[in-house]
């Protein structure tokens, strides 16, 4: 039995590589969200609402859904306690301890699931979320505010907040594709609409991020992408938007055409990682992977440049993952999910996958990690180091616990892995689909 299941994990490893390197690797109006004046932050004692949903069975942690390259058994993880990490499902958003990984329900009144617009975690340990408007509470104790209302027939398409946690912004679209599309920034007690325009009129703006670092370019500079109408999570395009301009006007970073787009930010810094080449990948006919994730468009090669100047330009660009062009055999190529910078910045990890050319289209995936160094100019990235594979069919990393160890989702189950030791554990099994918002803890 041992030989026949070496030989199954040969094989997958063998196809999977084939597969994945074969060819190289302020004005209201009937669609205004109307503020409201959030209270004062509370408070925080670590002590969960004692809504109690599901604890981790011990026998199921040391179970693991990846495989190093040299096959080496993983050992367990011992998570530091004095954790909690927030996720989200389609109904509720719970809070995870790392002591003993029980899960509680967060009280967020007004809550609806948006893959597109995941809550956000303040600075000051509150928890920001959107549903029919935007909601403010705290994690460990009290009731939710209300920012802002949303009006009839219309959806939030995205939410940013400022690395101060000082400045809100967020945009707002017709539900039927039928009236004006707004953006809406401003302190968190008193944001307004600095944007508006004809939602059949595109490049159709949504928030991709507030410049990051501390200060007034950060505070003030909204980075914006073209969703081309869609309520998904697609980001086409970068521009920035001066809120200290009246009237506030985009300005082209990035040119959109024909399939580029914004990935993520450098903590703290002014480094943009970002496609050259997003494509379709087929749909699982098997349901293993949600019809709204399922849609998105993703990244066929990876590339890291700088954001700089008064008017914010494209630096130099270097090559982390080349893309591919013109393959015989769609199973070839790459395609890249969920990457994310630790939050020193010194290691950007993601998820590589393939697609099965043929029905069911099952997806094989990767974890790769890749080392920064430098800052501005001399911002430098290292070549992928491959990780781990999985024989999951659906792998999206989540929040850093610090700057070696990341919590992903792997097939109805969340972990923690330690990148430098190999160490994992199991942080919960949800049962369904799950999508890791954030950790707070001393990190």
């Amino acid at each position: 039995m041992l030989i026949l299941i070496s030989l199954l994990l040969l094989l997958f490893s063998g196809q999977f590589v084939l597969n994945l390197f074969q060819s190289g690797s302020g004005q209201g109006g009937p669609g205004t969200l109307h503020a409201r004046t959030p209270s004062a932050p509370k408070n925080s004692t670590i002590t969960p609402t004692p809504t109690h949903t599901q604890d981790l069975d011990p026998a199921s942690s040391s179970f693991s859904p990846i495989y190093t390259p040299d096959n080496a058994k993983l050992p367990p993880l011992q998570l530091p306690a004095g954790y909690f990490m927030i996720y989200q499902q389609t109904s509720n958003l719970y809070l995870l301890s790392s002591a003993d990984k029980s899960s509680q329900i967060i009280p967020t009144q007004g809550y609806m699931y948006n893959e597109a617009v995941p809550p956000i975690l303040t600075p000051s340990g509150q928890l920001l979320y959107s549903g029919n408007g935007i909601w403010l509470t705290d994690l460990f104790g009290g009731t939710p505010t209300q920012i802002a209302e949303l009006p009839h027939g219309q959806v939030i398409t995205s939410m940013a907040l400022s690395n101060d946690g000082k400045m809100i912004a967020w945009s707002t679209e017709p539900v039927e594709g039928t009236g004006n599309i707004d953006i809406h920034a401003g302190p968190l007690a008193a944001p307004s609409i600095v944007l508006e325009q004809p939602a059949l009129n595109c490049p159709c703006f949504r928030i991709f991020s507030f410049m990051t670092g501390f200060g007034q370019q950060a505070d003030n500079t909204l980075l914006l992408t073209d969703d081309r109408g869609s309520h998904e999570a697609v980001q086409y395009g970068l521009w920035s938007l001066d809120l200290t301009q009246t009237p506030a006007m985009p300005q082209s970073i990035l040119d959109e055409s024909p399939q580029q787009g914004p990935l993520a930010l450098t903590p703290n810094g002014n480094g943009l990682l970002y496609s050259s080449d997003e494509g379709a990948v087929p749909l699982p006919t098997d349901n293993s992977v949600p019809a709204d994730i399922a849609a998105l468009s993703y990244a066929n090669d990876l590339n890291l440049t700088t954001l700089s100047g008064s008017t914010l330009a494209l630096g130099p660009s270097q090559t982390i993952l080349a893309e591919q062009d013109n393959l015989s055999n769609s199973a070839q190529y790459h395609w890249v999910t969920t990457p994310i910078f630790s939050p020193d910045g010194h290691t950007l990890a993601y998820i590589e996958f393939s697609s099965d050319s043929q029905d069911p289209y099952d997806r094989h995936s990767a974890l790769y990690t890749v080392q920064i160094s430098g800052t501005g100019t001399h911002l430098h990235a290292g070549k992928p180091l491959l990780i781990a594979t999985s024989t999951e069919l659906l792998m999206e990393l989540g929040a850093w616990f610090n700057n070696q160890t990341i919590t992903f989702y792997a097939d109805h189950s969340l972990y923690a892995m330690d990148l430098q030791t190999n160490a994992i554990t199991t942080l919960a099994q949800p049962g369904t689909y799950a999508r890791i918002v954030a950790v707070i803890g001393s990190h």
